[in-house]
């Protein structure tokens, strides 16, 4: 379909002289018309490859003079072009209202649509032609103003759809019917929520519309407004009581498309009204699945703080813990462990979140993890409650024990120069690593040296579950001893000494 008469693209399959009326056409240029249809009057209804004549261009391009000597000339008012397009829609399509008059008359039937079944009322409601609108629906008889096109569209779904306020109170002032689908099932109010076009939507809310009608996919103008991004609507068909849980028939809720799409203010407004944050789809995935599907960290901790449940399996049995460790979703594996996601649930393989990370090679997941096993396995012991949302940074990204920074610089030297191959597992044994931990570590570097990677990695998730009060260089002297290697120990503590009268030294415990 043509936007605009300046995007009209064409090859002449006429005569030179055919080629010089079809330009006088779109030119206005009405002596030029006269003299050549006055020499070969057949001339006048001459189609190019589109099938359009003279008289299409005249109409399109709102060229008065023209289109009456085109008419004196005996143009053919009802000539249709390759697209069904008669003079008449064209001059409804792009607003040409003395045109159109001109047009009907001298005897051209308002009562036409083209081959998608666009009459002229749609022609003039899509392009927001309100003074070409109130000629037909005024003027004219036998204009059906819910007249519909191959889609089963109304000039109020279009209206709406291209967000034409001025188009959808005239349509609505006469008759326009608000509850009417097309295909597809949609209402008006499903194209404007779509669209984001709110001030379309007030003047069809404040009609009186079914606020949850459901197209035929069950879904309903909050899912559309939701699923792109639209708060002003959402807001606004929440206000107007519209349901924050309807479903879908596969069962997805305005939340679920807001996760998926990471629009969390949108997410906001939902919870805020009480919508069930818990609720899953087809495939038994819930918000907190999609956030963690799509990498959406603000959403994902929303829904956490929103208190959902971090552990309901889909039919998969996977959580989102599950999701985003096997994408490899770093910041919400973060949410999902600071919230307190289950490190123990399986899912349908029978692999648990640090399994998945090992088998992926997201060392930084891996390591993350078994610190918040640690960590929680630690707290609990000290509080003997439920933790709920901590803040990862107290344990997940950086250790929290006042000598971290400088110890991290004893860890490589202790890891790279002085543990022998076999000492970190030594170590890790001692600190109640699990098995399932040394496996996962390990699983990342294979080779001759890749004990000093795994050595550095134990030693730094170690340091992470340190207390503040603890004196970290007291603990790491103790394990040394404890797994054979009390000379290093001494070494390290006597450094340490000498270090104890300089504690502002950058050299802190150093570890040659």
């Amino acid at each position: 379909m043509l936007r605009s008469n300046q995007q009209i693209d064409y090859i002449f399959t006429v005569s030179r002289r055919e080629q010089k009326l079809h330009q006088a056409a779109k030119e206005n240029d009405a002596a030029t018309i006269r003299a050549l249809y006055s020499q070969n009057s057949k001339e006048i209804n001459s189609k190019n490859n589109l099938d359009r004549t003279p008289l299409h261009w005249a109409a399109a391009n709102g060229n008065m003079e023209a289109v009456q000597a085109l008419i004196e000339g005996g143009a053919d008012l009802e000539g249709k072009d390759k697209y069904g397009m008669r003079p008449v829609l064209w001059a409804a399509w792009f607003g040409h209202l003395p045109v159109l008059k001109a047009l009907i008359r001298s005897g051209a039937t308002p009562l036409c649509s083209n081959k998608q079944g666009l009459s002229i009322v749609h022609c003039a409601a899509e392009n927001n032609h309100v003074d070409v609108m109130n000629f037909i629906l005024e003027s004219l008889e036998g204009i059906n103003v819910n007249e519909v096109d191959k889609n089963d569209r109304t000039p109020l779904h279009l209206a709406a759809d291209n967000g034409h306020l001025e188009a959808v109170c005239k349509l609505l002032e006469s008759k326009g019917e608000v509850h009417r689908k097309d295909k597809n099932g949609e209402t008006a109010v499903h194209l404007a929520a779509t669209k984001g076009h709110a001030d379309v939507l007030r003047s069809l809310l404040l009609v009186g519309i079914e606020v949850d009608d459901r197209d035929v996919e069950g879904r309903t103008a909050i899912h559309a407004a939701a699923e792109n991004g639209h708060k002003e609507i959402v807001d606004m068909l929440l206000d107007y009581m519209a349901s924050p849980d309807v479903e879908t028939i596969r069962e997805i809720t305005p939340l679920h498309l807001a996760a998926t799409h990471g629009f969390g203010d949108i997410c906001q407004s939902l919870i805020k009204v009480g919508c069930n944050v818990d609720a899953q789809n087809f495939q038994g995935n819930t918000a907190l699945h999609m956030a963690a599907l799509g990498n959406h960290k603000t959403v994902a901790l929303t829904l956490v703080d929103a208190k959902c449940e971090l552990d309901l399996p889909n039919h998969r049995l996977q959580t989102a813990l599950h999701l985003a460790v096997e994408n490899g979703y770093l910041d919400v594996v973060e949410v999902l462990l600071a919230g307190g996601a289950s490190l123990e649930a399986r899912e349908k393989t029978g692999k648990t979140p640090l399994q998945l990370a090992s088998r992926g090679s997201f060392v930084a997941i891996v390591d993350m993890i078994i610190k918040a096993e640690r960590y929680y396995a630690i707290a609990r012991d000290y509080h003997d409650s439920d933790l709920g949302y901590v803040d990862p940074h107290l344990y997940l990204r950086r250790p929290a024990h006042p000598s971290a920074l400088q110890m991290k610089d004893v860890m490589w030297k202790l890891a790279t120069k002085h543990l022998k191959p076999t000492d970190w597992k030594k170590l890790a044994v001692h600190w109640k690593f699990t098995p399932e931990h040394l496996r996962a570590i390990e699983h990342q570097y294979t080779g001759t040296n890749s004990y000093k990677e795994h050595g550095y990695r134990l030693l730094m998730i170690w340091l992470h579950g340190i207390r503040k009060d603890e004196n970290v260089m007291k603990k790491l002297f103790e394990a040394l001893v404890a797994t054979d290697r009390r000379q290093l120990a001494e070494s390290i503590r006597r450094k340490a000494n000498l270090q104890a009268e300089k504690p502002c030294s950058p050299s802190f415990c150093a570890v040659s």
